[in-house]
């Protein structure tokens, strides 16, 4: 732990190997040198180290939590909901664990159970602004808009250069119909991240629900040159150029959407129609 504190990494990962070559059921030795190796991006390696602290120590709640991070990463979210599970039942007053936990409910599609493990986050840390997001983002994946509203709001008041939650409100708002507030909102997230392509596909979004199309156009041309991958910009931009009547812009754009690795053949298919409108009678 000294050599890691001093910031001498590569010697800390050495001497934490070492250490494990020595003694294969030393459990902190273990996570130490997985969360070593997670920081550098060998996630895999990292896995191994966690499930040899877990092997040694089954009743260690950082070695499961670390190991949940370790699977998020490599994309086994089934396997990350089972190493977050039973960190939040080794250690269940931990307000990040069941943070984690609910995340990656969510990414396997388990939108109640992601909702009961952000509600107990907001109990146990009714200060922590990101619980409040993720909660309000949640509750939108349930349709409740109102109750998302009054989350992402306690969010933003408990952190008000809370970037990301300004965008999850400007999203949610859009849902309630709230267009001026939605774009106001987006607006607070791109003056705090201005590099951010995603929320400036955000920010098109709601400027073209607005009917702003000139400011709808330049808010996507900005998503996508940060990001030429960014699908809700390349979609956004198209539909936005439709409504300035610029057919052959749009037509590329949607082009370029078609083109973007992941796009779904319903998607394609869709872009494709509202090209098609495009000076139509």
């Amino acid at each position: 732990m000294a050599l890691e504190k001093k910031g001498d990494s590569g010697e800390a990962l050495a001497a934490y190997r070492l250490a494990v070559a020595r003694k294969a059921d030393f459990p902190e030795a273990q996570n130490n040198l997985g969360a070593l190796l997670s920081a550098k991006g060998e996630q895999a390696a990292a896995a191994v180290a966690f499930t040899a602290a877990i092997k040694a120590r089954p009743d260690y709640p950082e070695a499961h939590y670390n190991l949940g991070v370790a699977k998020d990463a490599l994309g086994k979210n089934a396997e990350a909901v089972t190493a977050y599970t039973e960190a939040v039942r080794l250690k269940p007053g931990d307000a990040g664990y069941r943070l984690n936990l609910g995340a990656a409910l969510r990414r396997v599609g388990d939108v109640e159970g992601a909702w009961g493990a952000f509600q107990d986050a907001t109990h146990l840390a009714p200060k922590d602004p990101m619980a409040w997001a993720n909660l309000g983002m949640v509750l939108s994946d349930k349709k409740s808009y109102d109750a998302a509203y009054d989350a992402l709001s306690r969010a933003v008041k408990l952190k008000p250069d809370f970037a990301l939650g300004w965008n999850r409100l400007g999203r949610v708002e859009l849902k309630r119909g709230k267009v001026d507030a939605a774009v106001d909102a987006q607006k607070r997230a791109r003056k705090l991240e201005p590099k951010n392509a995603a929320f400036a596909a955000d920010l098109c979004r709601a400027f073209f629900e607005k009917k702003d199309a000139a400011h709808a156009v330049s808010e996507c041309q900005a998503a996508v040159q940060l990001d030429p991958q960014n699908a809700l910009g390349r979609y956004e931009l198209g539909k936005a150029l439709v409504a300035k009547k610029d057919c052959a812009g749009a037509r590329a754009e949607f082009a370029r959407f078609s083109a973007l690795p992941g796009i779904k053949p319903e998607a394609k298919a869709q872009a494709d129609a509202i090209a098609a409108s495009c000076g139509a009678k």
